[in-house]
């Protein structure tokens, strides 16, 4: 299954209909009733029903049923204590037999656990390198930054492959040394790790030459992905993967495109205007805790443009963020999502540059951090959001900007967070 997964990614044909799409998405799902479903206690009795009929699936049911939906037989308070554990010890080594634990709060704080079995850690490994590989005929040496290890993660190495994880509890400037050692080719880390590592390379701190660039965890801005592309002299790619697996990988062409050849992603419409939807998934290779009709609150914003690359597999413009985070300001027809991509391009056009910004938005008022920034810079952007307001025809929220960046606990970096909506 690996080396089948690994030449099909790297070289197979990519579904050009959603007609091919649906077919192997059915044929998938048929050997996952037959096979994987009448293994777990709380889906063998949902083996002939509808996918749309499957009961709804969330983080908090997931967790609340885990010793019930996985096919391992393993407790939740059991693997929680395993989980928190290497957690404390900072030593991910640890497993339950065979099955790898592991434990994500998400942006939502909301603590969630993941399993993966030798299987399936060996189908990841062989979807992420098909797909990001720089040159199979050359050693490899993989810098990796995250808040936690695992041993999914860990599955990537081989005898042509050294991997290093960079724990990021640790920060990011104590770990410079070391990755300057260690001179990787490919550099994965969330945008915001990376856009602190494209400034110490602008700054002399880093001189690395990598051949790819990989973002993960966090939502990559376009300003963003310029400053690490020009510090790197490389282009970009980005990969979108929660707990929940890998949803979607950029193409060859750069652009971001769900993982529709190895599970079903329905949309939950959020804002009819723009298509902007929340992903209900339905995954077909995950066998110790299957995720079925499982909706995520990430919000993703389609694309209907034809991609160069030929894949039919959905094609996003860009990933919003978390639905508690999109911004709503109120219009005739009621509250209306403004999406975070047009605060981010207002910012972008102050005349005066600002290094970073925070958005807080808290029932109708609006608090803007801005770091670096000039005082006229408030007379500016206070105009520009106006104007946008005008033109998306809803009322600004009423605004205080602030200089500097206030504290955050956040495990991820949010540049835009909704407190409550008007």
């Amino acid at each position: 299954m690996s080396l089948t997964a690994f030449l099909r990614t790297r070289y197979g044909r990519v579904p050009r209909s959603r007609a091919e799409i649906t077919a192997l998405q059915d044929r998938a799902f048929a050997r996952f009733r037959s096979r994987i479903m009448p293994q777990s206690p709380f889906y063998r009795s949902h083996v002939d029903t509808a996918l749309s009929a499957l009961p709804q699936m969330h983080k908090a049911r997931l967790m609340e049923n885990f010793s019930s939906i996985n096919t391992c037989g393993i407790d939740r308070d059991r693997a929680f204590d395993v989980a928190l554990q290497a957690e404390r010890s900072r030593d991910f080594s640890p497993m339950i037999g065979q099955v790898a634990v592991g434990l994500s709060t998400g942006t939502s704080g909301q603590r969630g656990l993941f399993l993966t079995t030798p299987k399936e850690r060996r189908l990841w490994a062989a979807i992420m390198l098909g797909r990001f590989w720089p040159n199979l005929c050359q050693p490899q040496r993989v810098a990796f930054f995250m808040r936690a290890d695992n041993a999914l993660y860990r599955s990537l190495g081989n005898p042509m492959l050294r991997f290093e994880f960079f724990d990021l509890m640790r920060g990011v400037e104590a770990h410079l040394p070391a990755l300057t050692s260690l001179a990787p080719t490919v550099l994965i880390a969330p945008a915001g790790v990376l856009t602190a590592l494209a400034c110490a390379q602008d700054a002399g701190a880093l001189a690395l030459a990598p051949q790819r660039v990989i973002s993960i965890a966090e939502v990559l801005s376009s300003e963003d992905r310029d400053a690490v592309a020009r510090a790197f002299n490389c282009k970009v790619d980005e990969v979108y993967q929660a707990t929940e697996g890998v949803l979607a990988f950029t193409c060859h062409a750069g652009h971001l495109h769900l993982n529709e050849t190895w599970l079903r992603i329905d949309r939950d419409v959020i804002d009819p205007k723009s298509g902007a939807f929340c992903p209900v998934i339905y995954d077909f290779t995950r066998e110790s805790l299957p995720l079925l009709n499982y909706r995520l609150d990430d919000v993703l914003i389609p694309d209907d443009t034809p991609c160069p690359c030929g894949s039919a597999c959905t094609r996003i413009a860009r990933i919003e963020g978390r639905e508690d985070d999109a911004l709503w300001w109120s219009g005739p027809s009621g509250a209306r999502m403004v999406p975070a991509e047009t605060i981010r391009t207002v910012i972008a056009r102050l005349e005066t540059p600002v290094e970073d910004y925070r958005v807080v938005q808290e029932a109708n008022h609006l608090t803007i951090w801005l770091q670096y920034a000039a005082p006229e810079c408030e007379v500016e952007l206070r105009g520009a959001l106006a104007a946008l307001a005008a033109q998306l025809d809803v009322a600004l929220p009423s605004l205080s900007i602030r200089a500097g960046l206030p504290q955050e606990t956040d495990p991820k970096r949010r540049r835009i967070k909704v407190l409550s909506r008007p």
